[in-house]
């Protein structure tokens, strides 16, 4: 599962929680496939399933999810996703 599609399910998901048993990438998931990356490998992995220009995301769904990610980030890293969402929303 990439950044994009992982944006689309938690805003289903948000609308109609999914039924555990056939949800095939839990964030545990994610999170172990992503946390070996370092700042270089998460950057280009954003930038090529997140920015508007491939096509994969929307600008409300980049918006959505940074409103769902800030109450957990501290506010360096709340700033820090709000500039990289605008870099996604020119890209």
């Amino acid at each position: 599962m990439n950044v994009a599609d992982y944006i689309r399910k938690k805003n289903a998901e948000s609308k109609n929680p999914p039924n555990k048993n056939t949800d095939p990438s839990t964030p545990q998931e994610l999170l172990n496939k992503y946390s070996g990356y370092n700042e270089e490998q998460l950057m280009a992995e954003l930038f090529r399933y997140g920015s508007l220009s491939s096509g994969n995301v929307s600008a409300k769904e980049l918006d959505d999810f940074y409103q769902r990610a800030t109450p957990f980030l501290s506010p360096e890293q709340a700033e820090r996703m709000k500039e990289l969402i605008l870099r996604l929303k020119n890209s």
